[in-house]
């Protein structure tokens, strides 16, 4: 760098000890990038920053200089004389490759133990599954067991799953559950005498449709079966890759709360318990017949104690009834409060705080207004 006439006159205040050191690496051919003030120079002093380290010397105290090695974004390390007012710093060290972030999650992935593995393989439950190809697939499909409870398994630009789960919730619950992790609405597709619902959505490009099915009814808990499968075709084989591993993630995450459990006998269950849960859900449904009536049950979910939120790196949003009004609460980065004075104030606001997060998994086809509200009211945080 060329130096002014102020730049060189500052730096004739260095001592004898670090401009000698500063004209050795010029003449070996280093160069001066920087002459300014801050750290490591305190308020009375300055530096100079070269371009490369020093080489005409060694890196080590001696001669009157005292050296210490830095490992930060500003520098490698640094020379200085007693006074410790100038100083003589060296660039800072290349950034170290970026880490094997598939390597690191190997490394923290629980060990199968054997125990487990062979307590799963007398209870019937078994780990999902994950095979490859069409060939791979009719192996695993000839190996495996029909009644276990989670299989995975791709095909040609696309994936299948299913998972068979217990759980003490109402088959409405359940659907409620999977209507707000999906944001897309299911329709009843029942066969026979057997309850279950079909919903489609579009993920980041790829075509996800949904079969959740009512199996059993027993006295404290229920039997149901998820059945997804995934299409990426006409997406290019070049994203063959990136769909394969995010289909399976997205399944992981929409199914992490529950656990496989095995199919029931043909023969178990309760057929009266079945018949009135199944009877309960569709009445709960047909009950949501209009906007007006959505609207309704979110105000009276909300003044029960419902909640809506969201939260992320700045901060997030709470929406709740406090003290007999309708109030949102903003914290973080941008800190905000308000209190909408009508219920149509409080659901236009509700309208505006949701639309985009719903509409990420609708497709082309896009909502119509009903089935906005509909899953603006599965949004609602009850616990």
């Amino acid at each position: 760098m060329e130096l002014d006439r102020d730049q060189q006159k500052e730096l004739a205040s260095f001592s004898p000890e670090l401009r000698a050191l500063i004209e050795a690496e010029l003449a070996a051919g280093n160069r001066i990038v920087a002459l300014s003030h801050g750290f490591p120079a305190p308020p009375v002093g300055a530096y100079v920053m070269l371009e490369r380290k020093v080489t005409t010397r060694p890196r080590a105290p001696g001669d009157g200089l005292d050296h210490r090695d830095r490992n930060s974004s500003l520098s490698s390390g640094e020379f200085t004389d007693a006074a410790r007012i100038y100083f003589v710093v060296e660039p800072p060290d290349p950034p170290p490759p970026e880490p094997d972030m598939d390597a690191i999650r190997r490394a923290h992935a629980p060990q199968p133990d054997p125990a487990v593995a062979l307590l799963q393989r007398r209870s019937g439950r078994v780990p999902p599954e994950w095979t490859r190809g069409a060939e791979e697939q009719a192996r695993a499909t000839s190996s495996t067991s029909p009644d276990s409870p989670a299989s995975f398994a791709e095909v040609p630009f696309g994936c299948r799953a299913t998972l068979r789960f217990r759980d003490a919730r109402s088959p409405y619950e359940i659907r409620c559950t999977f209507e707000r992790e999906l944001r897309v609405l299911f329709e009843e597709r029942s066969s026979g005498e057997t309850l279950a619902w079909q919903a489609e959505a579009e993920v980041v490009g790829a075509s996800y449709r949904f079969e959740l099915s009512f199996e059993a009814a027993f006295w404290d808990t229920n039997d149901y079966e998820l059945r997804v499968e995934v299409s990426w075709a006409g997406r290019g084989e070049a994203n063959d890759e990136y769909y394969r591993k995010t289909s399976r993630s997205w399944i992981e995450l929409w199914t992490r709360e529950f656990d496989p459990a095995t199919a029931p006998r043909a023969d178990s269950g309760s057929p009266e318990r079945y018949r009135a849960l199944a009877e309960e859900a569709r009445r709960a449904e047909a009950e949501l017949d209009s906007i007006d009536a959505v609207q309704r049950a979110i105000v009276a979910g909300m003044q029960r104690g419902g909640r809506y939120a969201n939260a992320h790196k700045e901060g997030g949003t709470n929406i709740v009834w406090r003290d007999g009004k309708y109030v949102r609460d903003d914290y973080g980065d941008y800190p905000g409060y308000e209190i909408y004075k009508s219920e149509a104030a409080f659901l236009a606001a509700l309208l505006r705080f949701c639309d985009s997060d719903l509409k990420r998994n609708a497709g082309p086809g896009g909502l119509t207004e009903l089935a906005t509200w509909k899953l603006i009211l599965r949004q609602m945080l009850t616990r």
